[in-house]
């Protein structure tokens, strides 16, 4: 039996019927996710399944206690007050149902030892989850441009330095690797446990990891978009190969 992974998903309210390809109707609300993250998961041989954002937060365990590990998405930003912060006017849109159900399946598969891989928001849910705080806006605290939406989604735009004894070294067996990026936010105070995998060139955290447990890492990056780098894929082989 192949593992099932499942993949959080982005919310998206007061979207028009053309955004979405003029399907339904005008005025609906729509649960979406990227086939990158569907793909990558396919490639590695393992069975995406999406878990949707429930107003019934607690029936998300009859579908956590079937899963084999899961993935946090990227999307919108965390609402500043899920980590105790003013909204400073600089952040992006909120869904706080998504915040909610997000922390929620973290913390559970955390308690479950569940396999977690967080990618870009995902990334700052566990660091949120585990009582770390983001910066609401990278440039406004003193940091360069990390939204580099002129580049390919695929095409690397900066170079992290990998730190050694962390999961991602295991995984690129160097020093340094060159990613993508997309965010405009990052990671301020470290969540409980939570240990630096590797930052960008100014110092930015870029990757994090906990100890004893099968397998928790997140990124900063968006390693499903670059689909034709292998390197990128061994993140999702390494991850999926803890599910077994």
């Amino acid at each position: 039996m192949k593992p099932i992974i499942g993949i959080s998903l982005n919310s998206l309210k007061d979207i028009s019927q053309k955004d979405v390809g003029e399907i339904g109707t005008e005025g609906q609300d729509w649960q979406l996710l990227a086939t990158d993250y569907i793909r990558a998961v396919e490639r590695n041989g393992a069975v995406p399944i999406i878990i949707p954002n429930l107003k019934n937060i607690e029936d998300l365990t009859q579908i956590i206690d079937k899963l084999d590990g899961i993935i946090l998405s990227g999307g919108h930003d965390v609402n500043p007050r899920t980590y105790g912060e003013r909204n400073s006017g600089k952040a992006g849109k909120f869904d706080n149902l998504r915040d909610a159900c997000e922390i929620f399946i973290t913390q559970y598969a955390l308690e479950k030892d569940i396999p977690i891989l967080g990618i870009c928001r995902g990334f700052q849910i566990l660091n949120i989850t585990l009582g770390g705080t983001v910066h609401q806006d990278l440039k406004t605290a003193g940091y360069p441009e990390h939204s580099l939406s002129n580049s390919n989604r695929n095409e690397a735009s900066h170079s992290i330095k990998i730190i050694e004894n962390s999961p991602l070294f295991e995984i690129f067996n160097r020093e340094e690797a060159w990613v993508n990026s997309y965010h405009h936010q990052g990671i301020n105070t470290l969540g409980r446990n939570l240990k630096v995998a590797a930052t960008s060139e100014e110092g930015l955290v870029e990757a994090v990891f906990l100890e004893n447990k099968k397998f928790v890492l997140a990124v900063q990056w968006h390693p499903e978009m670059m689909y034709d780098n292998k390197d990128m894929n061994k993140i999702f082989e390494k991850f999926i190969n803890s599910c077994n």
